[in-house]
């Protein structure tokens, strides 16, 4: 089995997508698909004292609606200046911040053409860290066709795979006759949000940076650990909840 599951780019992802990441033999960034103001596409959480906060990256105003991520260029404003003094404020005193903050500040700080750019060099960057197999692709680089689900059994078929794995977002357009009429095995990935030491109390659905900050190379086995593939909706539905 070749196991294929696919993403849209978002800013300093959380747990979960590096999970499904991890279940999977190819990984898909969808940076063509549209853009959403104020979405996960250009900001994620972090721990801020006793509560979480929003890391948010400015794009520039556009009358085109149906723009892309990978057509969403960054605004010129000082986003990167408090986005990296705002992770040192935050984590500079957790075990393995020195360690994984030097990398992360080099890529925030580079310039980029568009935000797609941006957030999928921080997600690369993260696999290697974790030393994730799956091949990661961009869409571009397949051919295909389609759009929503016919899309990605077009991407699958290109890649070889013969496997998708869904998360229960996307229970309520997902057709799992479909993808099997098209000679693709559908799964849904039953991930457990995994509670880990934080140093205070534990806030959860928050940046894979807080994971690397608190728990260092250790990030890699909870990413692996906190979850599998099922055939079965309900299953996955109750493994996001116990969390």
């Amino acid at each position: 089995m070749r196991t294929l599951s696919a993403h849209q780019p978002v800013y300093l992802p959380g747990l979960i997508l590096f999970h499904k990441i991890a279940l999977s033999d190819v990984f898909v960034l969808l940076p063509d698909v549209q853009f959403q103001r104020h979405s996960w596409q250009q900001r994620n959480r972090v721990r801020n004292g006793k509560d979480a906060i929003f890391l948010s990256v400015p794009v520039k105003k556009s009358g085109d609606l149906s723009r892309t991520i990978r057509q969403t260029e960054i605004a010129d404003e000082p986003w990167r200046k408090k986005h990296l003094t705002t992770l040192k404020q935050v984590y500079g005193k957790r075990p393995h911040f020195d360690g994984y903050f030097p990398a992360i500040e080099a890529l925030i700080e580079a310039e980029y053409e568009n935000l797609s750019d941006l957030n999928c060099a921080l997600i690369r960057h993260v696999c290697a860290v974790l030393e994730l197999e799956a091949q990661i692709i961009d869409s571009a680089e397949l051919n295909h066709e389609g759009e929503s689900q016919d899309r990605l059994i077009s991407l699958c078929h290109a890649a070889d795979a013969d496997a998708y794995v869904s998360n229960v977002g996307a229970a309520s357009y997902v057709d799992e006759a479909g993808f099997s009429a098209k000679g693709v095995t559908h799964y849904w990935q039953a991930f457990t949000p995994p509670e880990y030491s934080q140093g205070k109390a534990f806030i959860p659905n928050l940046s894979i940076v807080d994971a690397l900050f608190n728990l260092g190379p250790d990030t890699a086995k909870l990413v692996r650990g906190c979850g599998e593939m099922t055939r079965h909706l309900g299953v996955a539905q109750a493994a996001l909840a116990s969390g």
